[in-house]
């Protein structure tokens, strides 16, 4: 269709009649329309009234292809604006949910803790005082004892002592 002469004939162009997604031509067609309107609020801002159908008619008519290519490029812009909005929107949810899903892991953990606490303060307790008791018990031997030095030592005077006596 080389001219329009409504916003049918628009609409039937940029969706119905595209290759294109229908969604980036319903957002093309509304960019078309906003322009429209613009337009006919500029006239009526200028001459006091709104424009007559006939002259809307025209504004169609008068439409080049090119402004349905600028008002697709335009489309495809915002859809894309607005698709990086919600994707970012989707990750900084995302990340809530991760980081909230860590802290709550965090502290069950933290809860196991406790009792793991006690667990190791014991174990450790426990073993100190083995070590303690075994370290005893070898001083006592060492400090009390009597060396194979002194046993011979004392062997010796003992049989000096009976072939004195």
């Amino acid at each position: 269709m080389d001219k329009f002469s409504a916003s049918e004939d628009i609409y039937e162009e940029l969706v119905e009649n595209s290759n294109d997604h229908w969604i980036l031509g319903l957002v093309a067609f509304a960019i078309i329309e906003e322009q429209r309107i613009e337009w006919m609020k500029h006239q009526n801002s200028n001459n006091g009234v709104l424009p007559t159908s006939e002259e809307v008619k025209n504004w169609y008519e008068q439409q080049p292809k090119a402004a349905l290519l600028r008002a697709k490029d335009t489309a495809e812009s915002r859809l894309k604006d607005y698709s990086n909005e919600i994707v970012d929107l989707i990750m900084e949810d995302q990340k809530k949910e991760i980081e909230e899903g860590i802290i709550v892991s965090e502290i069950r953990n933290a809860n196991k803790f406790l009792p793991q606490l006690g667990v190791n303060i014991f174990g450790g307790l426990a073993s100190a005082l083995i070590f303690a008791a075994l370290l005893t018990i070898v001083a006592f031997f060492v400090l009390h004892g009597t060396s194979p030095t002194e046993l011979g030592k004392d062997i010796r005077e003992k049989a000096e002592v009976i072939d004195n006596g």
